[in-house]
């Protein structure tokens, strides 16, 4: 799967890399009050759902300085504690949310004619906030 849409910040990098894989995910998060009465049943203080996305990105043939502008891009943003505002195709839409990560990993693929070429990296984007809230 190859698919070119992303945007951190409003900066598109799609010119610059691809993606080989691209997944969407959500997670319901319960406050404090959620938990299991007497009778056995599970009650839900649901704060809401976070709907996030994983994605694992590479190098467009030879273009390794664009790969490392957003590998260098990442790092310098990964301490912003307001994240990054993330783009994102989800279904037939885009969404849009912000979000933080806090982990990213390469491996040289190969130094030729002393440029790096590195391997793909994969990023789990977490959102800030609940984008579903109950009602």
């Amino acid at each position: 799967m190859s698919s070119t849409y992303i945007k951190l910040n409003g900066i598109s990098f799609d010119a610059n890399v691809a993606i080989s894989k691209y997944t969407r995910n959500f997670n319901v998060l319960d406050g404090e009050n959620s938990g299991r009465v007497m009778t056995g049943r599970m009650e839900r203080d649901i704060i809401g759902a976070y709907l996030g996305n994983k994605i694992t990105f590479f190098r467009k043939g030879d273009n390794y300085q664009g790969y490392d502008a957003l590998w260098d891009y990442l790092v310098q943003h990964s301490v912003d504690k307001d994240g990054v505002w993330l783009e994102v195709a989800d279904g037939q839409q885009t969404l849009a949310y912000q979000a933080y990560y806090s982990a990213g990993e390469q491996q040289i693929e190969q130094v030729l004619n002393g440029i790096n070429y590195w391997g793909e990296m994969e990023i789990n984007f977490i959102p800030m906030d609940a984008q579903v809230r109950p009602s």
